[in-house]
């Protein structure tokens, strides 16, 4: 089912902008909708499982050191 905000887009001023937000809205549906989209499906080799674990495990360490960076930044300028 297809949104169309055309007929008031071109009657308000900001047309360009419901055009794009309902371009935007197209694609999301698009996106959403169940089913194939054409892609082929890919089987990960062990290595790439290792690299992805690695990055996320990686990035996760990072988010919780950052965390606990700016909590103890946060209190140390409370307590200043």
């Amino acid at each position: 089912m297809a949104i169309s905000f055309s007929r008031l887009g071109n009657s308000i001023p900001f047309s360009g902008l419901f055009r794009q937000l309902e371009q935007e809205m197209e694609t999301v549906i698009r996106v959403l909708q169940p089913g194939p989209l054409g892609i082929i499906e890919h089987k990960f080799s062990a290595e790439e499982m290792r690299r992805a674990q690695s990055t996320v495990r990686e990035a996760v360490n990072n988010w919780r050191r950052n965390t606990l960076i700016e909590k103890q930044s946060c209190i140390s300028s409370n307590h200043s």
